[in-house]
Protein backbone atom coordinates (compact mmCIF):
# COMPACT_ATOMS: atom_id res chain seq x y z
CA UNK A 1 0.00 0.00 0.00
CA UNK A 2 1.33 3.41 -0.92
CA UNK A 3 1.07 6.46 1.29
CA UNK A 4 -1.62 7.93 -0.99
CA UNK A 5 -3.99 4.97 -0.57
CA UNK A 6 -6.60 4.75 2.17
CA UNK A 7 -6.05 2.17 4.92
CA UNK A 8 -7.73 -1.19 4.32
CA UNK A 9 -10.12 -3.40 6.29
CA UNK A 10 -10.07 -7.02 5.07
CA UNK A 11 -13.09 -9.28 5.59
CA UNK A 12 -13.60 -12.95 4.77
CA UNK A 13 -16.82 -14.12 3.10
CA UNK A 14 -18.10 -17.66 2.52
CA UNK A 15 -21.68 -17.14 1.40
CA UNK A 16 -23.31 -17.89 4.75
CA UNK A 17 -25.62 -15.43 6.54
CA UNK A 18 -23.16 -15.32 9.46
CA UNK A 19 -20.26 -14.28 7.26
CA UNK A 20 -22.46 -11.74 5.46
CA UNK A 21 -23.16 -10.11 8.84
CA UNK A 22 -19.41 -9.93 9.38
CA UNK A 23 -18.95 -8.34 5.96
CA UNK A 24 -21.52 -5.65 6.77
CA UNK A 25 -19.93 -5.06 10.19
CA UNK A 26 -16.60 -4.59 8.42
CA UNK A 27 -18.21 -2.30 5.84
CA UNK A 28 -19.71 -0.09 8.55
CA UNK A 29 -16.37 0.09 10.35
CA UNK A 30 -14.42 0.81 7.17
CA UNK A 31 -16.90 3.52 6.18
CA UNK A 32 -16.66 5.13 9.62
CA UNK A 33 -12.86 5.17 9.37
CA UNK A 34 -12.72 6.35 5.76
CA UNK A 35 -10.98 3.09 4.85
CA UNK A 36 -11.21 0.81 1.83
CA UNK A 37 -12.96 -2.55 2.28
CA UNK A 38 -11.52 -5.71 0.73
CA UNK A 39 -13.96 -8.65 0.57
CA UNK A 40 -11.91 -11.83 0.26
CA UNK A 41 -13.12 -15.31 -0.58
CA UNK A 42 -10.91 -18.37 -0.43
CA UNK A 43 -11.68 -21.29 -2.74
CA UNK A 44 -10.17 -24.45 -1.34
CA UNK A 45 -11.12 -27.76 -2.92
CA UNK A 46 -9.15 -29.95 -0.53
CA UNK A 47 -10.29 -31.66 2.67
CA UNK A 48 -10.51 -30.48 5.36
CA UNK A 49 -12.51 -27.74 3.73
CA UNK A 50 -13.87 -26.72 7.12
CA UNK A 51 -10.88 -24.49 7.73
CA UNK A 52 -12.25 -21.18 8.90
CA UNK A 53 -13.86 -18.96 7.72
CA UNK A 54 -15.40 -20.54 4.62
CA UNK A 55 -16.10 -24.07 3.42
CA UNK A 56 -16.22 -24.69 -0.31
CA UNK A 57 -16.11 -28.39 -1.20
CA UNK A 58 -16.37 -29.62 -4.78
CA UNK A 59 -18.52 -32.75 -5.31
CA UNK A 60 -16.54 -35.96 -5.75
CA UNK A 61 -17.76 -36.08 -9.36
CA UNK A 62 -16.23 -32.70 -10.14
CA UNK A 63 -17.93 -29.36 -10.59
CA UNK A 64 -15.14 -27.18 -9.23
CA UNK A 65 -15.44 -24.65 -12.04
CA UNK A 66 -19.20 -24.37 -11.56
CA UNK A 67 -18.74 -23.81 -7.84
CA UNK A 68 -16.08 -21.20 -8.55
CA UNK A 69 -18.47 -19.27 -10.80
CA UNK A 70 -21.23 -19.53 -8.19
CA UNK A 71 -18.90 -18.36 -5.43
CA UNK A 72 -17.72 -15.43 -7.53
CA UNK A 73 -21.28 -14.38 -8.35
CA UNK A 74 -22.33 -14.76 -4.73
CA UNK A 75 -19.45 -12.55 -3.63
CA UNK A 76 -20.26 -9.96 -6.30
CA UNK A 77 -23.85 -9.89 -5.02
CA UNK A 78 -22.57 -9.23 -1.49
CA UNK A 79 -20.36 -6.40 -2.74
CA UNK A 80 -23.35 -4.94 -4.58
CA UNK A 81 -25.42 -5.04 -1.36
CA UNK A 82 -22.66 -3.19 0.45
CA UNK A 83 -22.71 -0.54 -2.27
CA UNK A 84 -26.41 0.09 -1.64
CA UNK A 85 -25.96 0.66 2.11
CA UNK A 86 -22.53 2.34 1.91
CA UNK A 87 -22.50 4.25 -1.40
CA UNK A 88 -19.35 6.23 -0.58
CA UNK A 89 -17.29 3.22 0.51
CA UNK A 90 -14.63 1.89 -1.85
CA UNK A 91 -15.01 -1.92 -1.99
CA UNK A 92 -12.70 -4.40 -3.68
CA UNK A 93 -13.27 -8.13 -4.20
CA UNK A 94 -10.53 -10.76 -4.12
CA UNK A 95 -10.87 -14.51 -4.85
CA UNK A 96 -7.96 -16.84 -4.08
CA UNK A 97 -7.53 -20.60 -4.44
CA UNK A 98 -6.01 -21.29 -1.05
CA UNK A 99 -6.88 -22.25 2.49
CA UNK A 100 -8.92 -19.44 4.06
CA UNK A 101 -6.50 -18.64 6.90
CA UNK A 102 -3.37 -18.25 4.74
CA UNK A 103 -5.36 -16.44 2.04
CA UNK A 104 -6.70 -13.81 4.46
CA UNK A 105 -3.32 -13.43 6.15
CA UNK A 106 -1.60 -12.88 2.80
CA UNK A 107 -4.17 -10.34 1.63
CA UNK A 108 -4.03 -8.51 4.98
CA UNK A 109 -0.24 -8.34 4.89
CA UNK A 110 -0.15 -7.20 1.27
CA UNK A 111 -2.72 -4.47 1.91
CA UNK A 112 -1.25 -3.52 5.31
CA UNK A 113 -4.76 -3.94 6.69
CA UNK A 114 -5.77 -2.20 9.90
CA UNK A 115 -7.88 -5.24 10.85
CA UNK A 116 -9.25 -8.55 9.59
CA UNK A 117 -12.97 -9.27 10.11
CA UNK A 118 -14.58 -12.71 9.90
CA UNK A 119 -17.77 -14.46 10.96
CA UNK A 120 -18.24 -17.01 13.76
CA UNK A 121 -17.27 -20.69 13.50
CA UNK A 122 -19.51 -23.32 11.98
CA UNK A 123 -21.80 -25.34 14.19
CA UNK A 124 -20.68 -28.58 15.78
CA UNK A 125 -17.37 -29.74 17.26
CA UNK A 126 -15.68 -30.09 13.84
CA UNK A 127 -16.30 -26.48 12.89
CA UNK A 128 -15.24 -25.28 16.33
CA UNK A 129 -12.02 -27.33 16.19
CA UNK A 130 -10.97 -25.93 12.82
CA UNK A 131 -12.03 -22.45 13.93
CA UNK A 132 -9.75 -22.47 16.96
CA UNK A 133 -6.58 -23.46 15.11
CA UNK A 134 -7.27 -21.28 12.07
CA UNK A 135 -8.03 -18.10 14.00
CA UNK A 136 -4.95 -18.56 16.16
CA UNK A 137 -2.85 -18.96 13.03
CA UNK A 138 -4.54 -16.02 11.31
CA UNK A 139 -3.90 -13.69 14.26
CA UNK A 140 -0.23 -14.62 14.42
CA UNK A 141 0.50 -14.81 10.69
CA UNK A 142 -1.33 -11.62 9.67
CA UNK A 143 -0.05 -9.56 12.61
CA UNK A 144 -3.32 -7.59 12.47
CA UNK A 145 -6.21 -7.30 14.93
CA UNK A 146 -8.76 -10.01 14.22
CA UNK A 147 -12.45 -9.28 14.79
CA UNK A 148 -14.91 -12.19 14.93
CA UNK A 149 -18.45 -10.86 14.56
CA UNK A 150 -20.48 -12.91 17.00
CA UNK A 151 -23.95 -12.39 18.46
CA UNK A 152 -27.22 -11.32 16.94
CA UNK A 153 -27.94 -7.98 15.33
CA UNK A 154 -27.53 -5.43 18.13
CA UNK A 155 -30.67 -4.30 19.90
CA UNK A 156 -31.57 -0.63 20.03
CA UNK A 157 -29.09 1.12 22.29
CA UNK A 158 -26.59 -1.76 22.23
CA UNK A 159 -24.22 0.24 20.06
CA UNK A 160 -23.77 2.54 23.06
CA UNK A 161 -22.46 -0.30 25.19
CA UNK A 162 -18.82 -0.02 26.30
CA UNK A 163 -15.80 -1.74 24.82
CA UNK A 164 -14.79 -4.42 27.31
CA UNK A 165 -11.05 -5.14 27.54
CA UNK A 166 -9.56 -8.20 29.21
CA UNK A 167 -6.27 -7.27 30.87
CA UNK A 168 -3.46 -9.77 31.45
CA UNK A 169 -1.23 -8.72 34.38
CA UNK A 170 1.66 -10.86 33.08
CA UNK A 171 1.62 -9.72 29.47
CA UNK A 172 2.03 -6.65 27.30
CA UNK A 173 -1.46 -5.14 26.99
CA UNK A 174 -0.43 -2.18 24.85
CA UNK A 175 -1.74 -3.48 21.52
CA UNK A 176 -5.12 -4.49 22.97
CA UNK A 177 -5.44 -1.17 24.82
CA UNK A 178 -4.52 0.85 21.73
CA UNK A 179 -7.08 -0.95 19.58
CA UNK A 180 -9.83 -0.80 22.22
CA UNK A 181 -9.34 2.88 23.06
CA UNK A 182 -9.19 3.89 19.41
CA UNK A 183 -12.37 1.91 18.68
CA UNK A 184 -14.12 3.47 21.69
CA UNK A 185 -13.08 6.97 20.63
CA UNK A 186 -14.37 6.45 17.09
CA UNK A 187 -17.71 5.11 18.37
CA UNK A 188 -18.01 7.58 21.27
CA UNK A 189 -18.44 4.83 23.88
CA UNK A 190 -16.60 4.17 27.16
CA UNK A 191 -14.14 1.36 27.87
CA UNK A 192 -14.54 -1.17 30.66
CA UNK A 193 -11.17 -2.62 31.74
CA UNK A 194 -11.48 -6.03 33.38
CA UNK A 195 -8.62 -7.47 35.41
CA UNK A 196 -9.59 -10.99 36.58
CA UNK A 197 -7.51 -12.70 39.27
CA UNK A 198 -7.68 -16.34 40.37
CA UNK A 199 -5.81 -18.75 42.61
CA UNK A 200 -2.78 -17.37 44.42
CA UNK A 201 -3.22 -13.97 42.75
CA UNK A 202 -6.32 -13.39 44.88
CA UNK A 203 -4.10 -12.73 47.88
CA UNK A 204 -2.86 -9.55 46.27
CA UNK A 205 -5.33 -7.53 44.22
CA UNK A 206 -2.98 -4.58 43.80
CA UNK A 207 -1.74 -3.93 40.28
CA UNK A 208 1.94 -4.09 39.56
CA UNK A 209 3.77 -0.82 39.02
CA UNK A 210 4.49 -1.55 35.31
CA UNK A 211 0.81 -2.29 34.70
CA UNK A 212 -0.29 0.88 36.49
CA UNK A 213 2.15 2.86 34.35
CA UNK A 214 0.93 1.14 31.18
CA UNK A 215 -2.72 1.89 31.96
CA UNK A 216 -1.99 5.47 32.96
CA UNK A 217 -0.04 6.17 29.79
CA UNK A 218 -2.68 4.75 27.46
CA UNK A 219 -5.69 6.27 29.24
CA UNK A 220 -4.05 9.70 29.32
CA UNK A 221 -3.57 9.45 25.55
CA UNK A 222 -7.36 9.21 25.13
CA UNK A 223 -8.74 11.76 27.61
CA UNK A 224 -12.05 11.94 25.75
CA UNK A 225 -12.80 8.23 26.39
CA UNK A 226 -14.55 7.52 29.72
CA UNK A 227 -13.35 4.37 31.44
CA UNK A 228 -14.06 2.01 34.29
CA UNK A 229 -11.39 -0.29 35.75
CA UNK A 230 -12.62 -3.39 37.54
CA UNK A 231 -10.58 -5.97 39.46
CA UNK A 232 -12.52 -9.23 39.62
CA UNK A 233 -11.83 -12.38 41.65
CA UNK A 234 -12.93 -14.85 39.00
CA UNK A 235 -11.63 -16.86 36.08
CA UNK A 236 -10.91 -14.50 33.16
CA UNK A 237 -13.19 -16.28 30.70
CA UNK A 238 -16.10 -16.22 33.18
CA UNK A 239 -15.64 -12.54 34.00
CA UNK A 240 -15.31 -11.51 30.35
CA UNK A 241 -18.27 -13.53 29.08
CA UNK A 242 -20.44 -12.08 31.83
CA UNK A 243 -19.53 -8.50 30.94
CA UNK A 244 -19.74 -9.18 27.20
CA UNK A 245 -23.52 -9.44 27.55
CA UNK A 246 -23.59 -5.64 27.52
CA UNK A 247 -20.60 -4.81 25.33
CA UNK A 248 -20.32 -3.40 21.84
CA UNK A 249 -16.95 -5.16 21.46
CA UNK A 250 -14.84 -7.49 23.61
CA UNK A 251 -11.07 -7.09 23.19
CA UNK A 252 -8.50 -9.61 24.39
CA UNK A 253 -4.77 -9.92 23.81
CA UNK A 254 -2.90 -12.74 22.14
CA UNK A 255 0.05 -13.59 24.36
CA UNK A 256 3.30 -14.83 22.76
CA UNK A 257 5.38 -15.26 25.85
CA UNK A 258 6.07 -18.61 27.50
CA UNK A 259 4.34 -21.85 26.56
CA UNK A 260 2.38 -21.69 29.82
CA UNK A 261 1.23 -18.12 29.15
CA UNK A 262 0.18 -19.08 25.61
CA UNK A 263 -1.76 -22.05 26.95
CA UNK A 264 -3.58 -20.04 29.61
CA UNK A 265 -4.22 -16.93 27.53
CA UNK A 266 -5.00 -19.02 24.48
CA UNK A 267 -7.74 -20.83 26.38
CA UNK A 268 -9.28 -17.49 27.36
CA UNK A 269 -9.25 -16.12 23.80
CA UNK A 270 -10.60 -19.41 22.40
CA UNK A 271 -13.40 -19.48 24.96
CA UNK A 272 -14.59 -15.94 24.30
CA UNK A 273 -14.28 -16.44 20.53
CA UNK A 274 -16.63 -19.42 20.78
CA UNK A 275 -19.16 -18.16 23.31
CA UNK A 276 -19.18 -14.35 23.56
CA UNK A 277 -22.57 -12.76 22.74
CA UNK A 278 -20.91 -9.79 21.00
CA UNK A 279 -18.12 -9.17 18.46
CA UNK A 280 -14.68 -10.20 19.76
CA UNK A 281 -11.29 -8.79 18.80
CA UNK A 282 -8.06 -10.71 19.38
CA UNK A 283 -5.11 -8.34 19.19
CA UNK A 284 -1.56 -9.66 18.99
CA UNK A 285 1.52 -7.93 20.28
CA UNK A 286 3.11 -7.69 16.85
CA UNK A 287 5.43 -9.89 14.91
Amino acid sequence: MTTTEAPVVVTGYDGTPESLRAVFWAATEADRRGNTLVVARALDWSWPGGSYPEVVLAPLSGGAERLRREAEQQTRDAVREIGHSHPDLEVRMVLLEDLPGPALARIAARAEAVMVVVGPPGSGPLGRAFFGSATAGLTKSSGRPLVVVRGEDPAEGATRYPVVVGLDPAADNSAALAFALDFARRHAVPVHLVHAMTGRFRRNTALSEPMVTELTDWLSSYPEVPFEHEIVQDFPEHALLDRARQASLLVVGDSRQSFLRRAVCGSVSRTVLHYAPCPVSVVGVGK
